[in-house]
C-alpha cells in the first residue's frame, strides 16, 4: 500500500464510517487567512502585521520599520529590535461544534524563545527553550467566536544578562570583531544568533515553527520511534508510539495498529489492543514489533555506495470511547545498520607501528566500513524561520550530494533543523553528524537549565531518531577542548567546570540519549578522543590525540597547500580557510563601490575571524602572485582568495583520503558548506546559493575513484589510487603526464601499473622530482585507465609555487554556446590554445549553474554544461559569458 493509499483509507474511514471522527486541527499560521496576528513593542510606537511562523526582524523588515537586515551595517544598526519587548497577538474565531471536544490543545512546534502566553487575557504558561515543542491544554479558557492568543516575548540580550549575573559561566562575551552579544550560554535559542566569527548576530524573537489549536476527545499521536535489528534473514521493527491527551482524560482505550510497505507492493499490519492508563503528564508509550523477510527490504546506504530506499510507515489509533476517534502518524523509515567502531588500531594493522597505537574510529555501514566525505552545516539563514525555506534546503543538500557528500554535520552553535531537512538527508543519502546544541561555552548546570536541558534533549531525540540519516549524537562542540586548552581563562577554576561538564553532558545528557536510542552512538564532545576520552575522566589531557576520535584543525600560518603539515587523525570532523564571496553576492549586501576595497569600513565590518583579512592575503601570497598596486586588486584578492581556499582544502582532504592506508584516517567533513551572509568565510556555497571555487573543486577531491598524488618533504611524488567502490580496481594504468606552461602537448608521459581494493587507498608509485633541474617550467597531471571505472577525475600536482611558474602566457579563450536538447540546459564549448590556470566562468545575470567551473585546462577544445531557469537563447548566453583565470 502506498502513500496515496493510506491517505485515501483514512479519509474513507473519516467521512464514511458512523461515530468516527478524525483529530481536527485548527492552524494559527497567518498564511491560512483565519487568524490574524499584530506584532507590537513594548511603548506600542510600532505596529505591524505579524507573521506565524515568524520572527520579529522578518517581520518589521517585510513592513518597511527595518531595511533588509543583511544590507551593509544593519546587523548592528537594528540591534535595537533584540533589547526591545514584543508582543505577538493573534485573534481568531472557534466555533461551538469545536467546543464540543473533550480536549483542546495549543501546540507549539517552536517558540524563540522567552515568552509569556496568555489566551483571553488568561496566562496560560510560558517558554524558555526554542528548541522544544511547548503543549498546553486550553479548553477551558476558549470561548465561541473571536478568541485572542498572545505571546509577550523578553529582550533575549537581557533575559541572558540577568542569567549571568546570577550563574555566571565563561565566557563573558564573544571577541568585539565579532559585533555581536553576550551571554548566548545562558538562553536556549541559537547559539549563533548573538554572532559567531562567521556570521552576524540578530538576537530574534517570535513563533517561528508552527502553532495548531487541536480538538480531540481521547488522544493523539504526538511522536513516533522506530528501532530496526538484522538477524540472520529477518528484520526486527519494534515502533513507539507516543500518545497524548488532555487534563480530563486519564486512560486511553482503543486498537494502535502500524502498517509497513515493502517490496514487491506488500503491506505488513500489526495491530493490539490498549487500555492503559496515562502518566501524570497526560502521555502513553506503546510498543508494536513487526517481523520482516529482508527479501522485501532493501538496504538503505550513503550517497555512493548504494539505493536509498525508504518504506511508508503509518500508525493508527482508533479509541474505543463513545465518540470514536482516528489519530494517525506517518514517517518513511529506512533499514540499515551503523556502527560507530572505536576498537584496539592493532586488530587492523597488525605489528604495523606506522599507524600508531590507540583506537579505530570509523563508521561501519551495513557491515562495511566507509569512509565518511563531506562538510559541516551551519543553519541555512540567520533567521530561524527564514532558515526553514524548503527551496533553500534542497539547493543546498542537493550541492552536498552532488559533490558525493555522505555526512554533514550539524553543528552544535545553530538549530536543529526541520523535519523536511532531515527527510531529504534521508532521501538523498547524507548520514548526519548531530551536535546537540551547545558550542564554544562553558554552560550553567542550575536546576531550571537542566530541566529545559533534559526537555530539549528528550524531545528532538524522539522526534528524529527514527531518520536513517541520523549516524552520530555529540553533546557538544569543542567544548572538551576549550575547557582543557584554557581558551576561556578557566583554569583557576578547572575542577568547578570540569564537574558542571560532566554533570551536563554525561550526567544529564548522555543517560536520556543512551536511554531512548541506544543503537546509536553518543559522544561526549566534538572534537574528542571518543572512548578514550570516557576512560579519562571526559577531559583529555590532549583532545586533539591524533590515535583517537575526532580532530578540529586549523592552521592559516603554514603553507596551506603543502599536504605536509597536517596532523595524522583518525576522524577529520572540522578543518577549514576563509575566502571571500564573489562581487556578485556582495552586490546583495552593498552597491557603494567604496565598499568594495579590502580595508574598507565596510569590508572590516563583514570581517569577523580575528586578522582575517592577513591569513587570507598570506596564504595567497605563499603560492600566487598578486600586486598590490593592480587596478583590480580587489577583484583579484577575491577570485585568489578562492583559488587559495580551494586548492588548500583539497590538499588536506586528499590527505586525509591518502591517509586510508597508513593511519586509518576514515574521515574529512570540512569546513562549512554554506553561509548566513554576504561575508568572509570558511563556506564552500557563498549566501543565496552560488558555488564558491571549493564546491566545484569538492566534486573532484571527492569522486569515488580519485588518482592522489603527495609531494613529499624530500620531493619525491607518492601517487596514490583511492576506491570507494565495493568492487576493486585490478589491472589499472596510471597516467603520469608531464607538462610545460607554455603547451598544452604534454613533454613527456610515463605509466603505472594499478591496483587498488574495495573500500580502500593505496600507494601505488613514487616519482623523483626532487632532482628536476626544471621543476619551475613544468607541472603534474595524473589520470587514470581502468576497465569498469566509467569516470575517474584529472588531478594535478605543482611542484613549486605557481608564483615561481615559468613560461605560463595569457591565453586566447574562444566560447561557444549551443542549446541541447534537454529542456535549458546548454553546452558550452571552451576553445584555448595554451595551458589555462583556474579558468572561472560567470553568467552573472542569469540565475544558473555551470556543471563543472575553476578549470586546469590542459586540453585546447572542452565542453562544459550549463544549466539555467531563465529564458534565453544560446546566443544571449554566449555574449553574458565572462571568464578569469590566474596569471601572473
Amino acid at each position: 500500500m502506498n502513500m496515496y493509499s493510506y491517505k485515501l483509507l483514512l479519509s474513507i474511514i473519516c467521512v464514511n464510517f458512523n461515530n468516527i471522527v478524525c483529530l481536527s486541527k485548527f492552524s494559527l499560521d497567518s498564511s491560512n487567512g483565519k487568524v490574524i496576528w499584530t506584532l507590537e513593542n513594548k511603548n506600542r510606537s510600532i505596529s505591524v502585521q505579524g507573521s506565524v511562523p515568524g520572527g520579529v526582524y522578518s517581520d518589521l523588515q517585510k513592513s518597511g520599520v527595518i531595511d533588509d537586515v543583511l544590507q551593509g551595517s544593519n546587523d548592528v544598526l537594528t540591534r535595537w529590535v533584540a533589547y526591545d519587548t514584543w508582543t505577538y497577538t493573534g485573534k481568531f474565531n472557534v466555533s461551538g461544534e469545536n467546543l464540543e471536544h473533550a480536549v483542546a490543545q495549543l501546540v507549539l512546534e517552536g517558540v524563540d524563545t522567552v515568552a509569556y502566553i496568555e489566551l483571553n487575557s488568561i496566562p496560560i504558561g510560558s517558554t524558555d527553550n526554542m528548541f522544544v515543542r511547548y503543549v498546553y491544554d486550553v479548553r477551558q479558557y476558549l470561548q465561541i467566536g473571536e478568541n485572542e492568543l498572545k505571546f509577550t516575548f523578553e529582550s533575549p540580550v537581557k533575559f541572558a544578562k540577568a542569567r549571568s549575573d546570577k550563574y555566571f559561566t565563561a565566557p563573558d562575551c564573544v571577541p568585539a570583531v565579532y559585533n555581536g552579544e553576550c551571554h548566548a550560554n545562558q538562553i536556549r535559542k541559537m547559539q549563533a544568533s548573538f554572532s559567531w566569527d562567521w556570521g552576524p548576530a540578530f538576537p530574534s524573537v517570535g513563533i517561528w515553527r508552527p502553532a495548531t489549536i487541536e480538538f480531540f476527545n481521547a488522544a493523539v499521536i504526538r511522536s513516533l520511534m522506530t528501532y530496526t535489528e538484522k538477524r540472520d534473514t529477518t528484520w526486527f521493527l519494534k515502533t513507539k508510539v507516543y500518545l497524548q491527551t488532555g487534563e480530563n482524560v486519564r486512560r486511553v482505550k482503543g486498537n494502535l495498529s502500524v502498517y509497513l510497505s515493502v517490496d514487491g507492493h506488500q503491506t505488513f499490519k500489526v495491530a493490539k489492543q490498549l487500555d492503559v492508563s496515562t502518566k501524570d503528564d497526560g502521555t502513553v508509550e506503546a510498543d508494536i514489533d513487526m517481523n520482516i523477510s529482508a527479501n522485501v527490504i532493501t538496504e538503505w546506504w550513503p550517497n555512493g555506495y548504494g539505493e536509498q530506499k525508504l518504506y511508508n510507515l503509518l500508525i493508527f489509533l482508533r479509541t474505543e470511547e463513545k465518540d470514536r476517534e482516528i489519530s494517525y502518524k506517518h514517517a518513511k523509515i529506512g533499514f540499515r545498520t551503523i556502527e560507530l567502531v572505536e576498537e584496539d588500531a592493532a586488530l587492523i594493522f597488525g605489528n604495523d607501528t606506522r599507524a600508531g597505537h590507540g583506537l579505530t574510529f570509523y563508521f561501519k555501514v551495513n557491515g562495511y566500513p566507509i569512509f565518511m566525505k563531506g562538510s559541516n552545516w551551519i543553519p541555512s539563514n540567520i533567521l530561524p524561520e527564514i532558515g526553514e525555506n524548503r527551496k533553500t534546503i534542497d539547493n543546498l543538500l542537493t550541492a552536498a550530494h552532488d559533490a558525493h557528500m555522505g555526512m554533514l554535520r550539524v553543528w552544535g552553535g545553530g538549530i536543529y533543523e526541520s523535519d523536511y531537512f532531515y527527510r531529504r538527508c534521508d532521501e538523498l543519502g547524507i548520514l548526519i553528524w548531530q551536535d546537540f546544541l551547545f558550542a564554544c561555552s562553558m554552560y550553567p548546570v542550575d536546576s531550571k537549565f537542566l530541566t529545559t536541558i533534559t526537555n530539549e534533549i528528550e524531545h528532538n531525540v524522539i522526534r528524529l531518531q527514527h531518520h536513517p540519516s541520523i549516524a552520530v549524537w555529540a553533546g557538544n562542540n569543542e567544548n572538551e577542548v576549550a575547557l582543557r586548552g584554557n581558551w576561556y581563562n578557566t583554569n583557576s577554576e578547572f575542577e568547578k567546570y570540569k564537574s558542571e561538564y560532566i554533570k551536563l553532558y554525561v550526567d544529564t545528557i548522555k543517560p536520556i540519549v543512551e536511554g531512548i536510542d541506544p543503537g546509536r552512538r553518543y559522544l561526549v564532545s566534538s572534537p574528542s578522543n571518543g572512548r578514550k576520552s570516557e576512560e579519562d575522566g571526559y577531559i583529555a589531557q590532549n583532545p586533539y590525540d591524533p590515535n583517537y576520535g575526532d580532530t578540529h584543525y586549523y592552521n592559516y600560518l603554514a603553507d596551506s597547500w603543502d599536504s605536509n603539515i597536517y596532523p595524522k587523525t583518525r576522524f577529520a570532523s572540522e578543518y577549514g580557510f576563509q575566502s571571500l564571496p564573489s562581487i556578485a553576492t556582495m552586490r546583495t549586501a552593498t552597491n557603494k563601490t567604496e565598499d568594495y576595497h579590502v580595508d574598507s569600513n565596510y569590508s572590516k565590518h563583514r570581517q569577523h575571524s580575528p586578522a582575517g583579512y592577513s591569513f587570507i592575503e598570506a596564504q595567497i601570497n605563499r603560492r600566487l602572485n598578486l600586486d598590490k598596486n593592480d587596478t583590480k586588486y580587489f577583484e583579484k584578492f577575491i577570485f585568489y582568495s578562492q583559488i587559495s581556499q580551494a586548492m588548500a582544502i583539497k590538499a588536506e582532504t586528499e590527505f586525509y583520503r591518502q591517509s586510508q592506508t597508513n593511519w586509518y584516517t576514515m574521515g574529512a567533513l570540512y569546513w562549512q558548506l554554506n553561509d548566513v551572509w554576504q561575508a568572509p568565510s570558511w563556506s564552500g556555497i557563498e549566501f543565496g546559493g552560488k558555488w564558491k571555487m571549493l564546491h566545484y573543486f569538492a566534486k573532484s577531491f571527492f569522486a569515488p575513484v580519485l588518482v592522489s598524488p603527495r609531494l613529499t618533504k624530500t620531493g619525491d611524488v607518492d601517487i596514490y589510487l583511492i576506491n570507494d567502490r565495493f568492487v576493486p580496481i585490478i589491472e589499472a594504468k596510471i597516467i603520469l603526464d608531464i607538462f610545460n606552461w607554455s603547451t598544452l602537448t604534454p613533454i613527456a608521459s610515463k605509466s603505472y601499473p594499478a591496483d587498488v581494493g574495495p573500500l580502500n587507498a593505496r600507494k601505488q608509485a613514487s616519482y623523483t622530482l626532487w632532482n628536476a633541474d626544471n621543476k619551475e617550467e613544468i607541472f603534474l597531471r595524473f589520470s587514470l585507465k581502468a576497465e569498469g571505472v566509467d569516470c575517474s577525475p584529472y588531478n594535478y600536482l605543482f611542484p613549486v609555487p605557481l608564483k615561481s611558474a615559468k613560461g605560463l602566457k595569457n591565453p586566447n579563450i574562444n566560447i561557444a554556446v549551443q542549446k541541447m536538447d534537454e529542456h535549458n540546459k546548454f553546452e558550452i564549448k571552451i576553445n584555448v590554445d595554451t595551458v589555462v590556470l583556474f579558468l572561472w566562468l560567470e553568467a552573472e545575470s542569469i540565475d544558473g549553474k555551470f556543471e563543472n567551473n575553476g578549470f586546469i585546462v590542459t586540453e585546447a577544445s572542452f565542453n562544459v554544461e550549463f544549466t539555467t531557469q531563465s529564458t534565453i537563447s544560446a546566443k544571449q548566453l554566449e555574449k553574458l559569458i565572462t571568464y578569469q583565470y590566474y596569471l601572473h
